[in-house]
């Protein structure tokens, strides 16, 4: 046998074996992660129920009728039009009833956000959805039947959440023109959600959990969800809280915290939406655009001053998709910007105002945000129409807030520079707006940034939703996943 004897062919030896074990390496990753989003088809399809609402009387769905609201794998069976049995009892009565559905969000997506609808017995005790003789017992909430202000705004889960000054801002504005926040809520850090606490125990908003999906005891292979829904999952919160208010609420508007809302013509959101409704038979819902903004936002609480704020914004002539207001009883699902099942014939589209959209505010000491560079946005002059008697207004009201003992005391303990922002935007840049907005290639994949590495801190700890998640028993073709006991935690931390 040959022998290799210089150490030039040893070296080379070991190169060349490195770099097979390398590329190995390298192909059992793109295996691994081909698998993650991978279109296989398996022999069932996975659900995860967000919520089931009861209406004993409902305006559009009838009465003693049930929603559904749902994630679920459209690729191993076909979710359109897709049906399936609920069994409802009361106390001397049972029903079964076929629930139809219709799915909102986009095909590249392996997980859709479905909403059902049926209708069952009078005095609804107990539901369950049956297939092929085996069944699971689903937990349902009673619908809203009153609502804090008639105008109620649906805010997109927040996660990693810190922007406190985008929220003081949001709830201040929306609470002057007489609306009311529905915050949904992943992870927040801990101070800033007692402020929020605060401000739901006044009466300003309403918070609520927006879960991770999770499958307790699957049973049979499937796909992760969270990675594989568009956005954590928006339209399914979004759908969520049109669902709990679609018989209280007299608008429902669907924005991001980012998304400011300021009426133009009118003192308040309602006569506004009237007025503009109005002049427009036949229709039943506003399509506002979102203008890119900047703002100087103030490091401390006590600095924090809306006349400051107002002063500092500055327009873009960038408007990018808008966002939706509607009456509830013309929408029975909605995706992130729209419904899909609504015609766009019953759409005003409002030309002027704009929501004022605030995503990368410039710190106080002129410190800029580098991720907002990656847009490449120009802005000039403020373009919308702040009232200053408004102005005054929210200034008051935020000044009575902020005296109060209890936000005196948390004002020394809400973060005072942004850490996971830059990092959030970076990934969402990279997953979805470089592609779509600014290489204009299109989207190569589910729109969604559940792999973003976020850094755990010390210094700010995160209060995470959390709750206890069973799997329903192994039925063809839909198994179920649902959670109960929902509770803050303290122990997941600062994560999608």
């Amino acid at each position: 046998m040959k022998r290799f004897t210089s150490k030039k062919q040893c070296m080379f030896i070991i190169v060349i074996f490195n770099l097979v074990l390398l590329l190995f390496y390298s192909i059992s990753i793109i295996f691994k992660n081909e698998s993650r989003i991978s279109p296989e088809k398996f022999p069932v399809s996975h659900a995860f129920i967000n919520s089931v609402y009861y209406y004993p009387t409902s305006k559009s769905l009838g009465k003693n009728a049930l929603a559904f609201t749902m994630a679920l794998d459209q690729y191993s069976h076909s979710m359109k039009n897709h049906k399936f049995t609920v069994l409802g009892y009361n106390s001397t009565h049972s029903t079964e009833s076929i629930a139809t559905s219709q799915t909102e969000g986009i095909r590249i997506c392996r997980y859709v956000t479905l909403m059902a609808r049926t209708n069952t017995v009078d005095n609804l005790e107990k539901i369950k959805i049956e297939s092929n003789g085996v069944s699971v017992e689903i937990p349902f909430k009673i619908a809203r039947y009153t609502a804090p202000k008639p105008v109620i705004i649906c805010i997109s889960p927040q996660f990693a959440a810190e922007q406190w000054q985008m929220f003081l801002m949001h709830v201040h504005v929306a609470n002057r023109f007489g609306g009311h926040l529905h915050i949904y809520l992943t992870s927040i850090i801990e101070s800033y959600f007692k402020l929020m606490k605060e401000y739901e125990r006044q009466g300003y908003i309403t918070l609520d959990y927006w879960l991770r999906m999770k499958f307790s005891d699957p049973k049979t292979p499937y796909i992760e969800p969270n990675e594989n829904v568009e956005w954590r999952h928006q339209a399914g919160a979004q759908t969520d809280c049109l669902l709990q208010y679609k018989e209280a609420a007299e608008y429902i508007a669907f924005f991001d915290m980012d998304d400011i809302l300021f009426p133009k013509e009118y003192p308040i959101y309602l006569e506004e939406f009237n007025s503009v409704l109005a002049a427009h038979p036949g229709t039943n819902y506003l399509f506002y655009g979102r203008r890119e903004h900047e703002f100087v936002k103030a490091s401390t609480l006590s600095d924090f001053s809306f006349t400051d704020l107002v002063k500092s914004l500055r327009s873009s002539q960038t408007i990018k998709n808008g966002k939706v207001v509607v009456r509830p009883d013309a929408y029975n699902s909605t995706w992130i910007h729209n419904s899909q099942h609504v015609s766009f014939d019953t759409s005003v589209k409002v030309k002027s105002p704009s929501l004022v959209h605030v995503q990368l505010p410039v710190d106080k000491n002129g410190k800029r945000n580098h991720s907002r560079d990656l847009w490449k946005i120009e802005f000039g002059s403020l373009n919308e129409t702040i009232r200053e008697e408004d102005v005054r207004a929210i200034e008051e009201d935020i000044n009575r807030m902020k005296n109060s003992t209890v936000i005196s005391t948390l004002a020394l303990l809400l973060p005072n520079s942004d850490f996971y922002l830059p990092i959030v935007f970076k990934c969402y840049f990279d997953a979805f707006y470089k592609a779509a907005f600014v290489a204009r290639t299109g989207v190569p994949r589910c729109p969604n940034a559940d792999i973003c590495d976020l850094p755990q801190r010390e210094d700010y700890k995160c209060i995470h939703s959390d709750a206890q998640y069973i799997s329903g028993p192994d039925m063809r073709p839909v198994t179920y996943h649902f959670s109960t006991s929902t509770f803050w935690s303290k122990d997941i931390g600062c994560y999608q």
